[in-house]
């Protein structure tokens, strides 16, 4: 009799300790998303926020991700929370070319288009690189001498900022930027992965910016308006 309840024991622990096993594996398994970028198997903590006020170092954000099969629009962490002082460099993983952006737009006058359209004379020539290639720009004859050249805007493809007086100062790519707080308009133009930037000269693989002063900084890829993200400098 003292051995049929003693297994009896033994066998609700151990549906107990299954029980909580399982639990626990069910928990991890919600909390770890499982991602394939080229075979290889990745595992990525499924989080949208990540607090990195105890540590000076700079904090990396990826900008996009995935493959060609299926491209990420989302930085991984979308929110991070800093010290002021410290300094935040997003790049981006993508395993193709495709381009992003991290753009602080603190005036809404100052949202910039990708394509803009601009006067030129009706005179100018134009030759397609490399020579013979499959393209040419769109133009729009005009009845005043000039014509109108639609372009990819320059202060939405290379690095710029807008400072409080409303100037244009234009960076270098991969451009490491001190924000103050008071500007009108950050951007870090087109960045790439590393090794595609051939895809569209003068675009950069990183960008870096050190938050000076407490406060709510949200952001956007302006090639990707759904694609946002914030820091919170404390």
């Amino acid at each position: 009799m003292r051995i049929s309840l003693l297994l009896l024991k033994m066998a609700k622990t151990s549906t107990i300790v299954s029980k909580a096993s399982i639990m626990i594996a069910a928990t991890i398994i919600t909390i770890l998303m499982i991602f394939s970028t080229n075979g290889a198997t990745e595992i990525v903590l499924a989080t949208t926020s990540s607090n990195q006020t105890q540590n000076s170092e700079p904090v990396r954000v990826a900008a996009g991700g995935g493959n060609g099969t299926a491209p990420w629009t989302i930085y991984i962490p979308q929110s991070i929370n800093i010290k002021a002082g410290q300094s935040v460099t997003w790049d981006n993983p993508t395993t193709v070319g495709e381009p992003h952006t991290v753009t602080f737009v603190r005036d809404n006058n100052t949202m910039a288009d990708v394509v803009s359209p601009l006067g030129v004379s009706n005179a100018t020539e134009f030759m397609t690189l490399p020579p013979g290639s499959n393209n040419e720009p769109i133009l729009i004859p005009g009845t005043d001498g000039t014509n109108t050249l639609i372009a990819v805007n320059a202060r939405t493809f290379n690095p710029v900022v807008i400072d409080s007086n409303g100037s244009a100062n234009f960076m270098n790519p991969n451009a490491n930027y001190t924000m103050t707080g008071t500007e009108k308009y950050v951007n870090s133009g087109w960045f790439l992965p590393q090794g595609f930037e051939q895809e569209f000269p003068g675009a950069g693989n990183t960008f870096t910016v050190t938050f000076e002063k407490p406060g709510i900084y949200p952001y956007v890829c302006i090639l990707h308006p759904w694609m946002v993200g914030s820091v919170n400098v404390q």
